[in-house]
């Protein structure tokens, strides 16, 4: 395999560090039959686990995968779209109980043609997600991507789900969702009691980032590999540390050297990627919420945090959110893997950010 790979990692044996993680779905999707939810921040190699797992699932067990980025997508519709056109590729290989799928821009449009030679032609997202799901083979396996980013009608996702479980019962397909625990993956992760996934909720996988000496052993594998690139230990344990132990990021130092950078321009080139990438992530988690005012109240919050201030009084103070609103943010950055948190007594928390290049992106976010 060719050292720091930019697209993700398709083979479980190619894949670095992940040998817990590997074994956990194991367990739960082959053993269990488990819908399984992959959570951690961005760069930390979420999508090469799940796609390096899901190549191994169909080895194993000879049924399909398909994989799904919804990346960018806003509503409901676009998600069944997206959907709908990855599972196409199925009836090109003659796995999916369809002879033909044809998708227009509108739904309406939207015609199936079962193996029966019966043509369908579903009325509205909802339907056509249905009955495509129907039509996959038993035993498949679907890889969701990014399914935070569905920004609204998150409840028709939900409920399409729920129908997965009281329709298909035992015949329906094994999810694994991927993303940054907040906006949908937080109703995916914890229904309350009226919720449509109450007591059904997919098991969560944490991805960490690694600790220092890993992420200086896969530096080390990888430029020992390329056979070009003088470097020192001191080096490989600095870009480790600087960059958090994430694979991602430490792919990009890696590619950098490789490609003739010195360590310093390298090193550089790869912080300044993880501070562009933290902003995107977290101008998204600002605009989970569309209320202008409550955005700017988020950014002001994210810029005192970046400056260094670390008690909720003190954010809530020059934010103008409440106490308990701050202290529900904070707890959501937490749960994303984001921030730390340090308990000073039994009533007083104090929360920093985990890495300097989050730390940094936050100073820079502006209303």
């Amino acid at each position: 395999m060719k050292p720091f790979p930019e697209t993700p990692i398709i083979k479980v044996e190619e894949l670095y560090g992940r040998e817990r993680e590997v074994s956990q779905l194991h367990q739960l999707v082959l053993e269990k039959k488990r819908w399984v939810a992959i959570i951690g921040p961005r760069a930390v190699g979420k999508t090469s686990l799940a796609r390096a797992f899901a190549t191994h699932y169909s080895s194993t067990t000879g049924n399909p995968a398909v994989y799904s980025n919804f990346a960018g997508i806003h509503n409901f519709t676009e998600f069944v779209e997206r959907f709908g056109l990855d599972v196409m590729n199925l009836v090109h290989e003659d796995k999916l109980k369809l002879r033909r799928v044809s998708l227009g821009i509108k739904f309406f449009e939207a015609v199936l043609e079962r193996e029966e030679n019966i043509s369908i032609a579903p009325k509205n997202p909802a339907a056509l997600f249905d009955e495509v799901m129907r039509a996959l083979p038993e035993g498949s396996l679907l890889v969701w991507d990014e399914v935070q980013d569905m920004r609204t009608e998150r409840n028709k996702l939900l409920a399409a789900l729920w129908r997965l479980h009281n329709v298909l019962a035992e015949k329906r397909p094994i999810i694994i969702f991927t993303g940054s625990a907040m906006g949908l993956f937080k109703k995916l992760l914890n229904p309350e009691y009226d919720d449509y996934l109450y007591g059904r909720a997919p098991v969560r996988v944490d991805v960490e980032p690694w600790d220092v000496q890993t992420g200086i052993e896969f530096l080390k594998r990888g430029l020992l590999a390329a056979g070009n690139v003088d470097f020192s230990i001191d080096e490989l344990r600095e870009a480790s540390i600087k960059l958090g132990g994430f694979p991602g990021y430490l792919s990009s130092y890696g590619r950098g050297r490789i490609d003739g950078l010195t360590h310093g321009r390298a090193l550089k080139n790869a912080h300044e990627e993880a501070v562009k990438r933290a902003m995107s992530e977290l101008k998204s988690f600002v605009g989970l919420r569309p209320q202008r005012e409550y955005q700017r109240k988020v950014i002001a919050l994210l810029n005192a945090m970046g400056e260094g201030v670390s008690r909720p009084s003190s954010l809530a103070r020059l934010s103008g959110l409440t106490e308990v609103s701050v202290v529900n943010t904070l707890e959501t950055l937490l749960e994303m893997g984001i921030v730390e948190k340090e308990s000073k007594s039994k009533v007083v928390s104090i929360y920093r950010f985990k890495y300097g290049f989050y730390q940094e992106a936050a100073l820079r976010i502006r209303a």
